[in-house]
């Protein structure tokens, strides 16, 4: 018999995304020169949520993906497991 989980995670955490990127990475994602997201970053215009740790801005994963419009869903474990066996071709096996 299954046993029902009704855990979940965050999608990011599933993929072992980092919690935190920095500029560089930000910048690219939103498709930003690294020198125009600072400017940007200085003149408090970037388009999401900056802080600084020592000299560098950091920016939260979540506040990134909220900025090009991707939802960081939860994932049930049940649902991530079923995924994990149809991808193996065994989408019958419910153990």
């Amino acid at each position: 018999m299954k046993r029902h989980r009704d855990e979940s995670v965050a999608f990011s955490t599933v993929f072992g995304l980092p919690a935190e990127v920095g500029m560089r990475m930000a910048a690219d994602a939103l498709n930003l020169g690294l020198s125009t997201a600072y400017k940007q970053a200085r003149n408090g215009e970037f388009p999401c949520p900056l802080r600084k740790v020592g000299r560098r801005y950091v920016v939260r994963l979540t506040d990134l993906m909220r900025a090009l419009g991707i939802q960081d869903v939860r994932v049930h474990y049940d649902d991530f497991e079923a995924g994990a066996r149809i991808a193996r071709g065994r989408a019958d096996a419910w153990y």
